[in-house]
């Protein structure tokens, strides 16, 4: 079979398409699998990087609300059909999945005029209202949160968020369970770091001074790195201060307490590690569907939930101090956090796709 994921923009839709891949491949050596992407986000970056073929199309986010921004922004949608139907054509997938956003969009709809196969995953609690139209024309829609369905019209199957084999295979280190035992943080705010996060921490720092036996894992991303680098340097507290990591299994194996956005991805990182966490959504996100996405984790007692506008070094420590000291309920808390997880989503993906088109 050969399957042609639609996946671009952010690692929240790339790298769950690369796990849907990888199981893909793993379930039947000649399989095949090709995406598809813009040339503007970072799957320019990633996916050649696992191996897999990327074409790329034109395909934006809608551009406001005047006139002329809608129609500029129907133009490039009927373009970007074009090229998608001329892609399928050439190509002749069995089967077409998008990961959500903008770019799986004409996707879809080129493969609905063409009558083949097609499938979403829809990662977050609340679905966009782009998932919302075009589960209407899916075979079937797969979700992460099993509250997803209620949003969504046609077959829904939940599955769970996939999440990348090198996260899988690490380890899930249980947290320190007892009170003179270290008291670990991690931070950091996705891929290119989150100045908002990085500058409440460095407010922070002053306050973890009191804290015994604790140490702190930041990535800065690249624009805040010297900054926070320099701020470090002048406290005494056991650190590493880094702009980017590929090794984030060892910094969730090695935490007690992560401070992070709210994107499903990282929430099912989360989860799979059990890790309690400090959620701070991203205020911009489409939808506010980082802020949907924590409330619901909150709901379910797995983390503390900040708002952009409240994060400070104050607020931080105040949550944090009802965690240091207390094994106990971070534990629960970490139990809580890992009842999201679906073991093998990827694999369950893979099977709904591959049994729906045999």
């Amino acid at each position: 079979m050969k399957l042609l994921i639609a996946a671009g923009g952010t690692g929240g839709h790339i790298f769950p398409g690369l796990a849907v891949a990888e199981a893909f491949i793993a379930a039947d050596a000649a399989n095949e699998v090709l995406f598809v992407g813009t040339p503007h986000g970072m799957e320019g970056r990633i996916i050649p990087g696992y191996g897999f073929r990327l074409l790329t199309i034109d395909a934006r986010p809608f551009l406001g609300q005047n006139m002329l921004r809608k129609v500029a922004t129907i133009a490039r949608l009927v373009q970007g059909v074009l090229q998608c139907a001329s892609i399928l054509r050439r190509e002749k997938p069995d089967a077409v999945i998008g990961m959500g956003g903008f770019t799986c969009v004409p996707v879809m709809i080129a493969a609905f005029l063409l009558r083949m196969p097609r499938f979403l995953h829809e990662q977050n609690v609340v679905p966009g209202l782009a998932n919302q139209v075009l589960s209407r024309i899916a075979d079937r829609t797969f979700v992460s949160f099993t509250k997803t369905g209620g949003y969504l019209k046609g077959s829904v199957l939940h599955t769970g968020n996939p999440i990348r084999k090198k996260l899988r295979i690490a380890s899930r280190v249980a947290p320190y369970s007892e009170p003179d035992d270290p008291f670990n943080i991690f931070v950091f705010g996705g891929s290119r770091g989150a100045r908002s996060i990085n500058e409440a921490v460095l407010l922070l720092l002053p306050h973890l001074e009191s804290y015994k036996n604790t140490a702190i894992y930041h990535q800065t991303g690249n624009d805040d790195y010297e900054k926070v680098r320099q701020a470090y340097a002048a406290v005494k507290i056991p650190h590493e201060v880094f702009p980017f990591t590929d090794e984030m299994e060892k910094y969730y194996g090695l935490s007690d307490v992560v401070i992070s956005r709210a994107g499903a991805s990282t929430i099912f990182e989360l989860s799979y590690f059990r890790k309690v966490a400090v959620l701070v959504p991203y205020p911009f996100a489409a939808g506010a569907h980082q802020w949907k996405n924590a409330a619901h984790v909150e709901e379910i007692g797995g983390a503390y939930v900040i708002s952009n506008e409240e994060l400070t070094g104050e607020k931080l420590d105040s949550v944090l101090k009802e965690l240091y000291g207390y094994p106990e309920s971070r534990a629960r808390m970490a139990e809580n956090m890992g009842t999201i997880y679906v073991d093998k989503a990827e694999e369950l993906i893979v099977k709904g796709i591959q049994g729906h088109v045999s």
